[in-house]
């Protein structure tokens, strides 16, 4: 059963060493660095959680940015450990957060970046509905993709 679960003293050190591969480095934050932001950027309200299936922790997302006037949110940190790709977590995993967001948010569109170089990631997130708008991010200079209900 894939879980999305809250960071805690238990299990953030757990989380903040999860990591993707050498390859990919360049297109995602570390979680560690991740983790810091959410504690002490209160600008955005970031929630981080954990992605376990069952017991087993896999990934890690962080959501935040909530626009209520503009019904909006932003998906800023979706990753799965190295140890666990290919085994289709990416998108079951993006599926839940989506669902998790629809239940918890009065939102109609998720924001996400990535960046331009991370060429697999478009069809990936694309694959489950998110469009790729073409836009730059003007903080990160990373393409804006969107998903609206």
């Amino acid at each position: 059963m894939l879980l999305l679960k809250t960071i805690t003293q238990e299990n953030w050190r757990l989380v903040a060493n999860l990591s993707v591969s050498s390859e990919q480095t360049t297109f995602i934050e570390s979680n560690k660095d991740s983790l810091l932001e959410a504690a002490f950027d209160k600008n955005f309200n970031w929630i981080p959680l954990a992605l376990y299936d069952d017991n087993v922790l896999v990934g890690f997302t962080m959501i935040g940015d909530f626009k209520e006037v503009k019904k909006s949110i932003w998906l800023d940190r979706f990753m799965i450990d190295q140890h666990f790709q290919g085994q289709k977590y990416g998108k079951k995993f993006l599926k839940t957060i989506v669902e998790h967001i629809k239940h918890n948010w009065s939102v109609e569109t998720i924001f996400l970046s990535a960046t331009k170089e991370n060429k697999k990631i478009f069809s990936f997130y694309e694959s489950v509905g998110f469009i790729n708008t073409h836009t730059l991010d003007e903080k990160n200079g990373e393409v804006i993709m969107t998903l609206t209900f």
